[in-house]
């Protein structure tokens, strides 16, 4: 049913078998801990399931869920997945003892489902945004005919008042300031969805969120995996989705409005800001004609 590439990465190990075939899918990690969101994750499988262009399959990762509410996200997520032609989606629970953030641990776990899967291209999505019918398309394209690793687009965003079952979006912006690789270097102007992976270009052993980066793990994993290799920036511009920053600070996102929640946000942001800064000074960094 799927076409398959051989991945171009070289074998790590001297004799190792050539790597098995990949499938032409994009694997989406929807991370999801909040039990009572099931309608904002309806959305986000909707918007995945609307791609055009290509094959997604979703991995959807719960945080601690008990059976009851790991059995209802199933239901939801099939519920939203009805073209028998495309793979099903996949619901992991990352599942421990602690009470704490767990954010990169969900992604990880997401991770080695979709190693598992043998899917070629890598996505990611919070359970509380969304992709318009175009995302996916837009990224594959340069990934498909040529040697960028990571292709990236932009993601407009919505100023929401969350209702009871619904988003009230009063306002548009477009907040996320950059253009290329240099700009990407600076600081992070690119959201988690707003960018897919080619995993038949890059070592599996660099596809990791590290646990001790709250908050900022996701701009770490992009130090990792596009600072050393070709990008593609084309699509900036071209606004492929929405991130939703809603007025009752259930953002982990500082809003900047002054509140004590937001200063607290802030600090958080702060402390692992400079843990990351401590970081990437041993992060390598390769600039191509494709990254400008």
């Amino acid at each position: 049913m799927f076409k398959t590439t051989t991945s171009g990465v070289p074998s790590q190990q001297s004799g190792e078998a050539p790597q098995e075939q990949m499938r032409e899918v994009v694997s989406t990690v929807v991370r999801f801990h909040d039990p009572a969101g099931l309608g904002k994750l309806e959305r986000a499988i909707q918007s995945l399931h609307a791609q055009a262009g290509a094959i997604v399959q979703p991995i959807v990762v719960t945080q601690r869920f008990d059976k009851r509410a790991l059995q209802r996200t199933r239901d939801a997520v099939l519920r939203q997945w009805f073209f028998d032609w495309l793979p099903e989606p996949a619901v992991e629970n990352y599942e421990d003892d602690s009470q704490g953030d767990a954010r990169s641990a969900l992604m990880n776990l997401g991770i080695e489902r979709h190693c598992a899967l043998r899917n070629r291209f890598l996505a990611f999505l919070d359970y509380d945004d969304l992709l318009y019918s175009h995302a996916y398309r837009t990224l594959m394209r340069p990934l498909l005919d040529s040697d960028v690793a990571v292709a990236f687009a932009s993601v407009e965003m919505g100023h929401a008042v969350g209702l009871h079952d619904y988003d009230f979006v009063y306002d548009m912006s477009y907040p996320f300031l950059g253009r290329n690789k240099i700009d990407l270097i600076r600081d992070n102007f690119c959201p988690l969805h707003s960018y897919l992976v080619d995993c038949a270009k890059v070592e599996a052993k660099e596809l990791h969120f590290r646990s001790e980066l709250s908050r900022v793990e996701d701009y770490d994993f992009l130090l990792r995996v596009a600072g050393a290799r070709p990008c593609d920036f084309s699509g900036i511009g071209r606004r492929i989705g929405v991130y939703l920053m809603r007025s009752d600070d259930s953002n982990s996102t500082p809003s900047h409005d002054g509140s004590a929640c937001d200063q607290e946000k802030k600090s958080i942001w702060k402390c692992n800001r400079d843990r990351l800064d401590r970081l990437r000074s041993g992060y390598p960094v390769k600039f191509f004609a494709s990254d400008f």
